[in-house]
């Protein structure tokens, strides 16, 4: 266990001393694996998963924000020593007046080592390619006022190249697993997205570049009773000059084991530090769980907000397949 202790440390710390986030993020971001690290590519009991995650935040203010989010992975080869997982992550935001939208397809890979009975080792990787615009339409200027009216068809004194460019997009996680049952486990990790920091400018000869993302997460269960669990998670965002941090307590009842058909329901709470506090219930059922939360927002914005944050929903499917019987021979038939 003392080996295990170590590497957990190690994960959790080695991006952990001061973390943050610009990106788009999730409040169930342990619903979403693919968005919170490429190392949990293909890391599930199950042969193929889906992913489905909506956002919808700040309704009260004129700058609504819209994110989706779909992921599906899949073990693509096993031996006894590990397991090769690929995966397809889609992300699309959009926000304000002008629709400012942000839209990501990056495709993952990640190895999973087996370390013994209990321990499992991930190292993944993701690439693909992003795209921000907006509508330059859907803008209002000054110079649009003549003084006692908006006039839309005057002169915006405002010129811009380009209202939407693609960049490519590169990521890399670290994860590591316990697990002495399915009740009982626990993941800590890592990741580094963005490294390269590509161009993030709307015009020509700015240079402007998209800030490293560092992460760092943990995700835990601990079987309590013959029915309870306590659920335990943790994140920190670090993408200067932006950061988060959110901690997750909850507690999950089991309301049935039958095979294939498990029930359970779960009540958690997360709390995004000094900005929200998120009420969540989950039902899980055989290889399907949907999870709902709410942000309460409780920062200086609330004034703003009447302390409405937003509505999350979170759906997961996983499909194993049956697996073949083993060979036999017939008995001869005399």
């Amino acid at each position: 266990m003392k080996k295990e202790l170590y590497i957990s440390v190690l994960l959790f710390f080695i991006t952990g001393l001061s973390l943050m986030g610009q990106d788009i993020h999730y409040t169930q971001f342990h619903n979403d694996p693919l968005y919170q690290s490429p190392a949990m590519t293909g890391l599930m009991s199950a042969d193929y998963r889906f992913s489905g995650i909506y956002r919808s935040q700040w309704e009260t203010v004129p700058v609504q924000y819209r994110t989706f989010g779909f992921g599906f992975d899949m073990k693509i080869l096993e031996s006894p020593n590990g397991v090769l997982g690929a995966g397809l992550m889609l992300n699309r935001d959009k926000a304000g007046d002008s629709e400012l939208s942000l839209t990501t397809a990056i495709l993952s890979v990640a190895y999973t080592l087996k370390m013994g009975k209990k321990s499992l080792f991930s190292l993944g990787a993701n690439i693909g390619m992003g795209q921000r615009s907006f509508k330059y339409d859907r803008l209002t200027f000054d110079s649009q006022f003549n003084g006692d009216i908006f006039v839309p068809e005057s002169s915006t004194g405002e010129a811009f190249e380009n209202t939407g460019y693609l960049y490519p997009d590169m990521g890399i996680g670290l994860n590591y697993r316990f697990q002495v049952s399915k009740r009982t486990q626990f993941d800590i990790g890592s990741s580094l997205f963005h490294f390269h920091q590509p161009e993030q400018s709307f015009k020509t000869g700015n240079s402007i570049k998209l800030p490293t993302r560092i992460s760092a997460y943990f995700n835990a269960s601990f079987q309590a009773g013959g029915k309870s669990d306590i659920l335990l998670r943790g994140l920190m965002h670090q993408q200067n000059p932006y950061s988060e941090y959110a901690i997750g307590l909850g507690w999950r009842y089991h309301l049935s084991f039958k095979k294939s058909k498990e029930t359970a329901i779960s009540f958690s709470t997360h709390y995004r530090i000094g900005d929200a506090i998120m009420p969540m219930v989950e039902i899980e059922y055989g290889s399907w769980k949907a999870g709902l939360s709410y942000d309460v927002n409780i920062s200086d914005f609330k004034i703003a907000t009447d302390r409405r944050g937003g509505p999350e929903i979170a759906i997961i499917h996983t499909i194993t397949k049956v697996k073949p019987l083993p060979e036999y021979k017939a008995c001869p038939i005399f």
